[in-house]
């Protein structure tokens, strides 16, 4: 890492977005800042800087977001951010590293075979036979993160008629209109629902636990704050219960209510109210061997 750069984290590590908050973290954040933590210290600092310095700019936003406003949305986007950016920088870092052993172990090899030239044919066709393993063990487990990719992005692409479709940090979000959902302050899913949803269970439980999605349930803000609430709750639980009921799993699926809070459109128009009035399925690949759950 250059004199520069060096210059530019430590700056950003100095910050008062970096000092103790007067609220807890969230465990996004604090996650996050285990994260660089790990990476800042550990072998990437030196092998993947750029991905070092990358985490430290997200950290330092999610820290600003923290003192701006602490457990907002925002914090836990941008910590989100920065911790998958950490993780990033330590992949890469343990790409090298694992690379480097590669092409140790091949020099080695070389080695032993101009120590030892009165070796039978024999042995050096196994060892050949050994180094030809390893390599077809690489290549099939970088095809396999491969096609797992692949499949993950195909199964978002077949349900992206289903509704608003945007790709947002890594994360899936499709918005479905509530009218089309349930009628006027009902929770009760209609028969046209069913069948939009039915596709979005048959893609989530082919895949098993590669995905977590979060139903999110949203208002207008016609009708006092607390039924609103309660209202999106009860609609985000029951496309939570149908989806179950089709074969996802409960384990990777969860709902959550937001009420008016997150409108995405003015509530001072009929389209607007119309807008608002929706439910977010959330889905997110989880990472290989994290665990990650969506934000």
């Amino acid at each position: 890492m250059n004199t520069k750069r060096l210059t530019m984290i430590a700056a950003l590590l100095a910050t008062p977005s970096f000092a103790a908050c007067a609220h807890d973290p969230t465990k996004e954040l604090v996650a996050a800042r285990v994260a660089y933590d790990e990476a800042s210290k550990g072998p990437a600092n030196e092998l993947a800087p750029t991905e070092v310095y990358e985490a430290s700019k997200a950290l330092a936003l999610a820290e600003q977001a923290h003192d701006d406003k602490p457990a907002s949305d925002k914090e836990r986007d941008l910590a989100y951010v920065a911790h998958r950016k950490a993780e990033l920088a330590k992949v890469k870092a343990d790409q090298f590293v694992a690379q480097d052993d590669v092409k140790k172990a091949k020099q080695t090899y070389v080695s032993t075979l101009e120590q030892q030239k009165d070796s039978s044919q024999q042995q050096l066709a196994q060892a050949n036979t050994s180094l030809d393993a390893t390599q077809k063990a690489l290549d099939a487990e970088q095809k396999r993160r491969s096609d797992l990719q692949n499949q993950l992005g195909s199964a978002m692409a077949s349900i992206n008629e289903l509704g608003k479709m945007k790709q947002d940090g890594g994360r899936t979000v499709i918005t479905l209109d509530g009218s089309v959902l349930f009628t006027s302050d009902s929770s009760k899913l209609l028969a046209p629902a069913m069948g939009k949803l039915q596709k979005v269970a048959e893609v989530i439980s082919e895949y098993g636990d590669k995905y977590r999605v979060r139903v999110e349930g949203h208002t207008d803000s016609r009708g006092s704050a607390g039924h609103n609430r309660s209202l999106s709750e009860s609609r985000a639980a029951s496309v939570r219960e149908f989806l179950v009921g089709r074969g996802v799993q409960p384990t990777v699926i969860t709902s959550v209510g937001r009420g008016e809070d997150a409108p995405i459109a003015p509530n001072d128009t009929a389209e607007g109210r119309a807008d608002n009035r929706r439910v977010e399925l959330v889905i997110e690949p989880v990472d290989g061997g994290t665990g990650a759950e969506p934000k």
